[in-house]
């Protein structure tokens, strides 16, 4: 095994995400939203890349040194570094239809070209973890850190304690306050009318008069 760098040049923003590419494999992109997704892309994009010109017969071509590239203004030139096996070589094998397709599926994925996901299968097999599932679980923490550190941004902006909520809780308590006020007002209204039509009907009786209205006054 041996490490080899490629250097991509970044551009984007943390808040319409980031892309790479590079200036050595014009064919090889990578997008993520942040940019530590971005560098897992990106190594997942270089790999896939480099075992296609290896399945392909073509030979990779030789990394530019960081310092001999020439940036745009506003991108970022970051050198990305992958594990790959030794110089390839061709191996004919013969698989199942069925077996191929079952094997592609798997390969596709888990972001894997077909060589690749046969030769991390050898290395399984062989009793080695290989650089790949490194990578994978790598990728898994920092996916699960950042699923966490979401899950925090959000409890802090609209949890029991966020400031979302307390204004939400000091405006239904503004709400249900000039509700029970209107209600009170009403119901003192009401009393009001009640007594003043008793209070003449009273009058009205004791000078033998006909009380005023026809009935008294429903609430």
């Amino acid at each position: 095994m041996s490490i080899v760098l490629f250097v991509a040049l970044v551009s984007g923003s943390a808040s319409s995400g980031y892309r790479a590419r590079f200036p050595d494999l014009p064919d090889c992109e990578a997008e993520g939203r942040d940019l530590g997704e971005l560098l897992v892309n990106a190594r997942a994009a270089l790999t896939r890349g480099l075992d296609a010109m290896a399945g392909a017969g073509e030979a990779w071509p030789t990394p530019t040194p960081l310092e001999e590239i020439a940036a745009p203004p506003g991108v970022l030139a970051i050198p990305i570094d992958v594990s790959v096996d030794d110089p390839p070589i061709r191996v004919n094998i013969s698989l199942g239809e069925r077996l191929v397709q079952r094997l592609d599926a798997a390969a596709e994925a888990r972001g894997m070209t077909r060589s690749g996901f046969i030769a991390q299968a050898v290395r399984v097999s062989l009793g080695e973890r290989g650089p790949a599932a490194g990578e994978f679980d790598a990728a898994n923490r920092r996916l699960q850190e950042e699923l966490s550190a979401l899950g925090r941004k959000i409890t802090e902006s609209i949890g029991p304690e966020s400031p979302f909520s307390r204004r939400m809780a000091d405006l239904d308590d503004k709400v249900y306050e000039g509700v029970r006020r209107a209600a009170d007002s009403v119901s003192a209204a009401m009393s009001r009318r009640r007594e003043a039509y008793r209070a003449a009907t009273a009058q009205a009786e004791a000078g033998g008069e006909t009380a005023p209205g026809a009935a008294e006054p429903h609430p």
